[in-house]
């Protein structure tokens, strides 16, 4: 695999696991600790798949997320503590194509990440 993430979150443990788990899996990854510093890293690394964290300081995932589908069909998987019906549907609704709550399983993180870009390659090939 060679596909690139990015990881937005604010919490730095989390960060340091994604980032290992990932790389381990053999995807290259980038991570940010805040809403600017992942913008910039999602406009200038062009990644295939955004893990986002949706209470992040300043403008969060919820934000982010609707900025990028402005422009951007990249997948987004939210990370998130928030589990309410309510969050769901609002990030669903706001553009994110998976939702998994903290904590969670790395194994659980990554087969969604493998099902979503799965499904983004499909979608390649129907517009082509």
């Amino acid at each position: 695999m060679t596909e690139r993430i990015v990881v937005i979150d604010d919490d730095p443990i989390i960060l340091g696991l994604l980032r290992d788990y990932l790389e381990q899996e053999g995807f290259f990854v980038f991570t940010a600790s805040n809403a600017t510093d992942g913008m910039r890293l999602i406009e200038i690394q062009a990644p295939d798949l955004v893990l986002l964290d949706w209470m992040l300081p300043g403008i969060t995932g919820i934000e982010i997320c609707k900025y990028l589908r402005r422009s951007s069909s990249v997948p987004i998987i939210m990370l998130t503590g928030r589990s309410g019906e309510s969050d769901r549907v609002l990030a669903l609704e706001a553009g994110v194509d998976d939702y998994l709550t903290k904590p969670f399983s790395l194994t659980e993180l990554g087969a969604r990440i493998r099902s979503v870009l799965r499904r983004f390659d499909l979608s390649k090939f129907k517009e082509a």
